[in-house]
């Protein structure tokens, strides 16, 4: 049968966190990672942002969100995991915190790690404000039980969709020398994730594809 096909870059967060979905959810795709500077045509036709994530159903059926795509993978793993890691008691606070990460934390994050593509004189301004998402978010962990979820006492798709981003502006501080910008317990939380055995997968690095490329499966077998 033919495979889904996701559209893919790998260093970015919405990427990273709509693959981490699909190996969460112990699904297959063909995986397509392209050069943002030369994307390619089938990309641009099919996307109305023509950016990644991009997955294409083999029914045809294009999801362009990264939120929309892990739901999507969610509904179609073979366990119940809609409700194990999207609980309809949280789904609110989930939304929020994803909202929260994707259109404040995310604004200040790229105008403090690219800040010599906007304005130099902000950075620390916006290193400050993005601290004060990763404080908030500290506190959300501290009130969780021994296990320290974001929402909740459960790991859930908060999760998913916001460590991709503390991946950035953990590369961000130390590529500046900046040093002692986590505290506890986001530091644990963070290192659950980098250290976990998806990230691998997650992070494989796959050739730029052309129509020429033979497929390349994700998640792909890296256990030799």
């Amino acid at each position: 049968m033919k495979k889904h096909i996701l559209f893919s870059f790998r260093r970015c967060p919405f990427a990273i966190r709509a693959r981490w979905a699909i190996k969460m959810c112990g699904l297959e795709v063909e995986i397509r990672e392209i050069d943002l500077k030369n994307k390619p045509s089938e990309l641009i036709k099919n996307s109305v942002s023509q950016t990644v994530p991009l997955l294409i159903l083999n029914n045809g059926k294009v999801i362009e969100e990264s939120l929309e795509i892990i739901i999507w993978a969610l509904k179609n793993s073979s366990k119940n995991y809609i409700e194990k890691y999207f609980n309809k008691s949280y789904r609110e606070i989930i939304l929020e915190t994803i909202y929260e990460n994707d259109h404040i934390f995310k604004y200040h994050l790229d105008r403090f790690k690219y800040f010599s593509r906007f304005n130099p004189n902000k950075k620390a301004f916006h290193f400050k404000n993005a601290q004060k998402f990763l404080q908030k978010m500290n506190i959300s962990l501290s009130q969780s039980n021994k296990n320290r979820w974001l929402v909740g006492d459960k790991e859930s798709i908060a999760d998913w969709c916001v460590w991709p981003f503390v991946r950035q502006f953990k590369i961000a501080c130390d590529s500046q020398k900046i040093i002692d910008y986590f505290e506890e317990p986001i530091e644990s939380w963070f290192n659950y994730f980098s250290k976990h055995k998806n990230f691998k997968f997650v992070m494989h690095k796959y050739s730029v594809w052309e129509s020429s490329s033979i497929i390349e499966t994700f998640p792909k077998n890296l256990d030799f």
